[in-house]
């Protein structure tokens, strides 16, 4: 079982540090790409700083106290709200894209798929709460192998997510009025 505690803290080590990079890269579209996702203007600046921050923040926890629960929990709790921000979202006419990735996923709306990546990451969150306590080298290398693969599983989910949904809506129709 330290294996797979092990696995899933890596995976969302990962995974975090690359959505903060991400944001970060695009710090100066962020912004709007939180007012747009439904964050009130005031607040949409501070989120753009805070949300990467707190992203890092647990990353960084996770490598550091592997043998503490509460980074896991954290984890917990920040994609729980950027899940719970993801179901509102849906419940739009026109979902927006999803600020996940900064600029990386700027033309792709929130879909269901984007709760499942969240779903993922939220079960590796679980599963990091676990002891993480081995110091056997062949261990941690497997675990180090299993989290990229955990990690390369959430890629594949969350990088595509809004391209199914993009190529299934109907294109609008053209609005050009007919040459009396």
């Amino acid at each position: 079982m330290e294996t797979f505690v092990l696995a899933a803290r890596l995976a969302l080590i990962l995974a975090l540090s690359g959505s903060a990079f991400f944001k970060l890269r695009a710090l100066r579209t962020l912004p709007a790409q939180m007012q747009a996702f439904g964050i009130p203007g005031s607040f949409a600046v501070a989120a753009a700083i805070l949300v990467p921050a707190a992203e890092i923040a647990i990353a960084v926890s996770l490598a550091a106290f592997r043998d503490s629960p509460v980074p896991a929990f954290a984890a917990i709790g920040l994609l729980s709200l950027f899940t719970g921000a993801v179901v509102a979202n849906l419940a739009r006419d026109e979902p927006p894209p999803c600020p996940c990735f900064g600029m990386a996923t700027a033309d792709q709306p929130v879909s269901a798929r984007t709760i499942v990546s969240n779903a993922w990451l939220l079960a590796l969150a679980v599963i990091a709460t676990g002891a993480a306590e081995t110091t056997d080298d062949t261990r941690v290398l497997l675990a180090c192998v299993v989290g990229v693969a955990l990690t390369a599983v959430y890629l594949v989910l969350a990088r595509g997510y809004g391209r199914r949904r993009r190529a299934i809506r109907p294109r609008p129709r053209s609005r050009a009025r007919p040459v009396p």
